[in-house]
């Protein structure tokens, strides 16, 4: 089956609000604050004393791997989950009766919508899934919209580090400047939460403190394991 190529244009917005949503955006960024902070707390400890520069580049290097990594590991989900869209599509094409096309939607549709149609809507699905290319062919490759969804998960997480590290460029005393470097992780974290609660209709006030304190407890489990 021949995969339609987006335009630059369009492939950022479906990778933008198709492919990646608020909640996976704000994740990113909450995993970015949360390794940040860790960095720069366990590492003075476990050196004996770290630099600022090590500081700076082991919280940019770490984030930037770690927004790679997960964002490829993204893809790969992605990638799997075409695949097995696709052998669903095949199935159906291949289903010998109304009833075992019916059992296969629920692959693609929630139960209760399923139980819901009536056969007419069966057959005439039945009919549009026949006439069309779905589920021939080879499994649709990756387009530029999955690249650029990789980008935009990588990009976050990484820029999650820049405000946290900003205070140990800029803040010439050694303790003053971590603390502000920590201030700021929390002041992220309170952002976060309030975000996310108001994208879900939430209490966002609520959600910040909430979410907030996860960050905290989340960073202490870090700590203490290790980091």
């Amino acid at each position: 089956m021949e995969q339609l190529r987006l335009s630059w244009k369009a492939a950022w917005n479906k990778a933008w609000n198709d492919l990646t949503d608020p909640f996976d955006r704000l994740s990113e960024v909450a995993f970015g604050v949360i390794m940040a902070l860790t960095i720069i707390t366990v590492i003075p400890t476990a050196a004996g004393g770290a630099g600022r520069e090590q500081l700076v580049l082991a919280a940019l290097g770490c984030n930037l791997a770690w927004g790679i990594v997960d964002a490829l590991m993204t893809l790969v989900g992605m990638r799997v989950d075409r695949e097995h869209r696709h052998a669903g599509l095949r199935a159906l094409r291949q289903s010998g009766d109304e009833e075992s096309f019916r059992e296969g939607l629920r692959g693609f549709l929630p139960d209760p919508v399923v139980d819901h149609m009536q056969r007419t809507d069966v057959q005439r699905l039945r009919q549009s899934l026949l006439k069309s290319l779905l589920g021939t062919g080879d499994t649709p490759s990756l387009g530029r919209e999955h690249w650029l969804a990789w980008l935009i998960l990588a990009g976050h997480t990484f820029v999650a580090t820049l405000p946290i590290i900003l205070p140990l460029v800029f803040v010439p005393n050694d303790v003053l400047a971590l603390r502000l470097a920590q201030a700021t992780g929390l002041l992220l974290m309170f952002g976060l939460g309030w975000l996310l609660a108001h994208w879900a209709g939430g209490r966002p006030w609520q959600g910040a403190v909430g979410f907030t304190a996860l960050g905290v407890a989340m960073t202490g489990i870090c700590l203490a394991l290790g980091g």
